[in-house]
């Protein structure tokens, strides 16, 4: 599926891997601590273009139903435009994990 951000990416969007309910967990826990390491785990195990992994972890939501832009509170949805200001949002309902 492709995804788009009207407000960083051309049109044409990027392709968003297909993550399991693990990997939303790993990655959103991985993105508050570390965003780098986000980056680095996305290009190795989804073989992503720096490009591409810099967009997904500068778009996954750093509080549940909150715009990482607009702080808009009310996004329903885990791959949504933010109805408020249009941009991207990986909006995951995850649990922290220990030993990340």
């Amino acid at each position: 599926m492709k995804i788009q951000c009207p407000k960083c990416l051309p049109k044409e969007g990027i392709e968003r891997p297909d993550f399991s309910t693990s990997e939303k967990d790993k990655l959103s826990e991985m993105v508050k601590n570390n965003p780098m390491k986000g980056m680095m785990y996305l290009r190795e195990q989804h073989m992503l273009s720096l490009h591409d992994a810099k967009y997904i972890v500068l778009h996954i939501n750093e509080k549940t139903g909150h715009c990482n832009r607009c702080n808009f509170d009310n996004l329903k949805g885990e791959y949504i435009n933010c109805p408020k200001c249009g941009a991207f949002n990986f909006n995951w309902m995850y649990k922290p994990q220990e030993n990340i």
